[in-house]
C-alpha cells in the first residue's frame, strides 16, 4: 500500500451482493485517462476536460456486445475524498456487471485497491488524521445508532486537537531542555529543574485525566447487551424467541430448564442489540442451580440493561424486588410476562402493584401470544439510547491503541521528572530528559499519526473494507 501511491486503484465499493446499484471508484493520477477508456458519455466534452464535482449520464462499455447504463461523478485533486483524482461509476448492481467493469479498469492500468487503501491515501495525502481514519472504520461497522454515534464523535476531532496543544507545549518544553545543552558553556540557564517538573508533570496530569475520563471505542463497537432475569418459569425463554424470531431457548413448563446464559441478536429500531437468556433465579438449594443463579446475577452487573420478567399470575411478584435494588445494574424495565392468562382487571391491578415496586417502566406482554412483543422492543431501543445519550457528549472516545500510546508517552513524562529531580541546575540531566520528552512525543504523534510506522497502519487500515 504504501509502495505504490503513485499508481491508480479501483475497487467496487457498494456493499457486497446484489443490489439496484452497484459502485466502481477509481482513484489515482490515471483515473481519468481510465475512465474515458471504459466509459462512453452523452456529452461530446473529453471527460479529461470536464470539471470536478460533475455528474454525467452515459454507458460503461464492457466489451463490443455489451453495454451498461451508467452515472459518472468526477471528483478532482484536489477536492476529493483522498485529495487525488477520483471517477466513480454508477451502474446496475450486478455483481458479474461490477466484476467485469473490474476487469476492464484493470486492463486500462488500474490496479485493485487493498483493504482501507482509499482512507489511507486520504492519510497519506494529508486529507485526515489517523483518529478521524479510524473513525472512518467504526463507520463501516456500524450495526447500530450507538455505534454511528459512537464514530461521528470520534471524527469530530477533539482528541486530535486535544494531543496537538499536549504536544505543542512538550515540544516547547524539548526546546528549552535542548538549548540549555547547545549553550552549555554560555551563563544562562533557559529552564530550571523545578520549572520543567511544573510543566511537564501539568502535561502528565492533563493526559491521566484524559484516560480517566476518556471511554473506549472498542465499548461503543459491541452489541449492547440486554439480560432477561427472572423467576423460573417466567417465560423469559419464551420472550428470547419471540424478539430473537428463532427458537433459540427451549421452552418447558419444568422450572430450571435454562442453566447457561444464552445469546441472540435481536432487532431494535434501526439497529441490533445481544439478547440474553438466563437462568431463573430462586432460593433453589441445589448446588448446579445455585452456581447458574450466580453466573446469572454476575452477567446482570455487566450488561447495558436488564428486563426483570414477572409472571403476571405469580402470587409473588416482588419476590425478585430486593435482589434486583442489590445489584449494580445500570438500567432496568419490568416485563409483566403472560397476561393473556388474566382477566383485564386482574392483570390491570398487578401491573399497578408492579409499578408499585418501583422497579423500572412496566411493559405488559404475552411471550405465547405475542401481544406488547413490538412495543417491548420499542421500549428497549428507548432505554438504549438514552444511556447513550446520557453519556456526556463531551468525552473522549479511545482506542485501545491510543490508550496504549498515551498511557506510554505518560511513563516517559514520569521518567523524565524523576531524572530532573536531583538535578541543581538542566543541564546535569539535559539529554536524558530530552531523549524522554522525544520518547513521549514520539508516543503522542502516533495518535494522530503525525509518527507512524508501515506496521501500525497496516493494522489500521486491515479493519476496512475492500472500495473505501
Amino acid at each position: 500500500m504504501l509502495e505504490r501511491t503513485n499508481e491508480t486503484i479501483v475497487a467496487v465499493s457498494s456493499a457486497p451482493g446484489r443490489g439496484a446499484v452497484g459502485i466502481v471508484r477509481l482513484s489515482g493520477p490515471c483515473a481519468l485517462s481510465i475512465a474515458r477508456k471504459i466509459v462512453r458519455t452523452c456529452t461530446a466534452t473529453p471527460i479529461s476536460a470536464v470539471p470536478g464535482a460533475t455528474r454525467l449520464s452515459g454507458d460503461v462499455v464492457i466489451d463490443d456486445d455489451l453495454r451498461l447504463p451508467a452515472s459518472i461523478y468526477l471528483f478532482r485533486a484536489p477536492h476529493s475524498y483522498t485529495r487525488e483524482d477520483i471517477v466513480e461509476i454508477q451502474t446496475i448492481g450486478s455483481p458479474p456487471a461490477l466484476e467485469m467493469l473490474l476487469g476492464r479498469a484493470q486492463a486500462a492500468g488500474a490496479v485493485l485497491a487493498e483493504a482501507g487503501e482509499f482512507t489511507a491515501r486520504a492519510f497519506f495525502n494529508g486529507a485526515m488524521d489517523l483518529t478521524k481514519a479510524e473513525a472512518v472504520a467504526g463507520l463501516i461497522r456500524a450495526q447500530s445508532d450507538t455505534q454511528l454515534r459512537a464514530a461521528r464523535r470520534l471524527m469530530d476531532g477533539r482528541l486530535a486537537r486535544q494531543t496537538v496543544d499536549l504536544r505543542d507545549e512538550l515540544a516547547e518544553c524539548l526546546a528549552l531542555v535542548e538549548a540549555d545543552i547547545d549553550f552549555s558553556e554560555e551563563p544562562i540557564e533557559f529552564i530550571t529543574p523545578r520549572a520543567l517538573r511544573d510543566r511537564i508533570g501539568s502535561v502528565t496530569n492533563k493526559l491521566k485525566e484524559s484516560l480517566r475520563t476518556s471511554q473506549s471505542v472498542e465499548r461503543f463497537e459491541q452489541l449492547p447487551h440486554v439480560l432477561l432475569l427472572g423467576r423460573p418459569n417466567a417465560g423469559k425463554s419464551s420472550l428470547m424467541n419471540r424478539l430473537s424470531e428463532t427458537r433459540r431457548a427451549i421452552c418447558e413448563a419444568a422450572a430450571g430448564t435454562t442453566r447457561d446464559i444464552l445469546t441472540a441478536s435481536i432487532r431494535i429500531g434501526r439497529g441490533e442489540a445481544l439478547l440474553m437468556d438466563s437462568a431463573g433465579v430462586d432460593q433453589s438449594p441445589d448446588d448446579i442451580i445455585a452456581q447458574a443463579r450466580a453466573l446469572t446475577l454476575s452477567a446482570a452487573e455487566r450488561v447495558d440493561l436488564v428486563c426483570v420478567v414477572i409472571d403476571l399470575t405469580d402470587r409473588k411478584l416482588d419476590a425478585l424486588a430486593a435482589t434486583v435494588r442489590s445489584l449494580d445494574v445500570p438500567t432496568t424495565l419490568v416485563v409483566a410476562n403472560k397476561c393473556d392468562l388474566l382477566g383485564a382487571t386482574d392483570a390491570a391491578r398487578n401491573v399497578e402493584r408492579l409499578e408499585a415496586l418501583r422497579l423500572g417502566p412496566v411493559h405488559t406482554t404475552s411471550a405465547t401470544e405475542g401481544t406488547g412483543i413490538e412495543n417491548l422492543r420499542d421500549a428497549i431501543a428507548d432505554a438504549l439510547g438514552r444511556i447513550e445519550r446520557t453519556t456526556s457528549q463531551d468525552v473522549v472516545l479511545l482506542s485501545d491503541r491510543q490508550r496504549r500510546a498515551i498511557d506510554a508517552a505518560c511513563v516517559a513524562l514520569q521518567r523524565a521528572g524523576k531524572l530532573s529531580e536531583n538535578a541543581t541546575e538542566m543541564i546535569d540531566c539535559a539529554d536524558l530528559v530530552a531523549f524522554e520528552l522525544r520518547e513521549a512525543l514520539d508516543e503522542l504523534a502516533s495518535v494522530t499519526g503525525d509518527v507512524s510506522t508501515e506496521d501500525l497502519l497496516s493494522h489500521v487500515f486491515a479493519n476496512f473494507c475492500i472500495g473505501k
